[in-house]
């Protein structure tokens, strides 16, 4: 073995979430083949399945019956069912003109859009998301609209007519963020708002280490989220180059770790009980067991390392 003095640099200076996240990583690795899930394709089908797959998980284990599939904000050091009510919330506060008409984009479970529909009645929802994710058997209120469709090609709506277009963490799915807010510009009208609600890289790819590539690759891949184009200063970079203005990004990271929190335990006793793992993967479809893979990553990677931060971005069409 070689002397302290002559270790490589990477491997003195590792601190210790870097080591956790590597011990984590073998653990994982004993149980699902980390190579192979980084080869797994993102494109909308195989997003479809997932979500089809994961909707018990994201209903009764991480949202604990409310049908949310993001994550909560909250205002204290503690977890709130309530806190995955936030980012409709915070639209809601936006909604300042009568009769105005709203996009969401991957809508997923519409737990957003039906709180606000039900809390502004005086308003008109269109609720957007992708084919084959059994999204139109929602009962909606009457002032909302379903439509399947791929926010990459807003075309199925007239250009200039919504006030405001949002997304909660669903534009990271996007392979160009660029040709997403481009869409998004097209369909707003002048002085309409762009709200994203969203898991970013706080450095580009060419400042990480192989090290945090790895382990930003494995956590999106289990979400089936592409791994490129997360990094926020891309994001912003994209919103001006289409013509928005008053661009406001706040980092939100410190409330979602409570729920990160949250879901690091569950995965963490997953992980720790191998006859658990074995039975359920026996039982139910990977697509729904891989989300303990990102549930115990998650934690490390926005609290300390920053790999992730979590953000709202939002911005004025001119």
């Amino acid at each position: 073995m070689k002397p302290f003095s002559e270790q490589p640099e990477h491997t003195i200076t590792m601190n210790v979430q870097e080591r956790e996240i590597t011990d984590r990583l073998k653990i994982m690795g004993a149980y699902y083949d980390l190579d192979t899930l980084l080869g797994e394709k993102t494109d909308n089908q195989a997003v479809a399945k997932y979500y089809r797959k994961s909707d018990f998980f994201y209903n009764y284990i991480h949202a604990r019956g409310s049908h949310s599939i993001h994550l909560g904000l909250s205002d204290d050091v503690f977890y709130h069912k309530e806190d995955f009510l936030k980012q409709a919330q915070f639209v809601e506060g936006l909604l300042t003109q009568p009769s105005m008409n709203i996009l969401e984009v991957g809508a997923g479970r519409l737990i957003n859009t039906r709180y606000l529909a039900e809390h502004c009645p005086q308003h008109h929802f269109t609720a957007l998301d992708i084919p084959n994710r059994n999204f139109l058997k929602n009962r909606v209120p009457k002032n909302v609209k379903l439509v399947e469709g791929d926010y990459n090609d807003l075309s199925c709506f007239p250009e200039q007519s919504f006030d405001i277009v949002f997304g909660v963490e669903t534009i990271c799915y996007a392979e160009s963020k660029e040709k997403v807010i481009g869409e998004i510009a097209k369909v707003l009208k002048p002085g309409g708002k762009i709200v994203i609600f969203d898991g970013y890289e706080p450095k580009p790819r060419e400042a990480m280490s192989e090290f945090e590539k790895h382990t930003a690759a494995v956590k999106w891949a289990a979400m089936r989220v592409t791994p490129k184009d997360h990094y926020i200063g891309s994001t912003r970079q994209y919103l001006e180059q289409h013509q928005f203005t008053d661009i406001e990004i706040a980092d939100l990271t410190r409330q979602v770790l409570p729920t990160l929190r949250r879901l690091d335990r569950i995965s963490g006793y997953y992980f720790m009980h191998p006859r658990m793992i074995k039975r359920m993967r026996n039982r139910i479809s990977t697509d729904v067991t891989m989300n303990s893979i990102a549930g115990w990553l998650m934690l490390l990677t926005y609290d300390g390392e920053n790999i992730h931060q979590y953000c709202r971005v939002v911005a004025t069409k001119r």
